[in-house]
């Protein structure tokens, strides 16, 4: 009985665990968390590059993970200057999941409410939540947009106007 106890307590605990992010990457504006390389290099080719700067990340990177630094921080710099919106501080954090029922999931758990949702920015935790199989860099824009306004007003506008600029990036980008 005594070798059975801690293989219960383990299949017990490896069922109830929350699935673990194996790596982060943190950039001037965000922390991002995703599962594996193989993760980290689909998002960075849906993300893609920017042909402008705006004085964000380095000019070459050393490795895969460099390359998303600059890749997000490119964007979030082009986000930040269609809006014309720069709040200070700006720190968010970006959790990659491999398909929307990850997402729709996490939706559930923070809203108790069902979506069909491939992304969303969510306030109460400054966390945007990506399904990278869907990714499209105009989908990473307009999530991004909403933690900018998010972090940009004290009193964040109405759910219609802050959809509304957001879309307005996504068509800007």
């Amino acid at each position: 009985m005594n070798f059975l106890s801690p293989l219960i307590f383990l299949t017990l605990w490896l069922a109830i665990a929350p699935p673990l992010q194996a790596a982060e990457i943190v950039t001037a504006f965000t922390r991002i968390s995703y599962a594996d390389e193989q993760m980290l290099n689909a998002f960075s080719q849906k993300i893609g590059t920017s042909a402008f700067g705006f004085g964000f990340g380095r000019k070459t990177a050393a490795n895969p993970q460099e390359k998303v630094q600059n890749q997000v921080d490119q964007l979030v710099g082009r986000v930040q200057e269609i809006l014309d919106m720069r709040p200070a501080e700006l720190k968010f954090a970006i959790e990659l999941l491999p398909a929307p029922a990850d997402v729709q999931k996490i939706y559930l758990e923070l809203y108790q409410r069902r979506v069909d949702f491939i992304a969303f920015y969510s306030p109460r935790n400054e966390t945007v939540y990506f399904a990278i199989n869907k990714l499209q860099r105009n989908i990473f824009a307009h999530e991004i947009a909403h933690a900018i306004i998010d972090r940009y007003f004290d009193k964040a506008p109405p759910v219609k106007i802050h959809e509304l600029l957001a879309q307005y990036v996504e068509k800007q980008l």
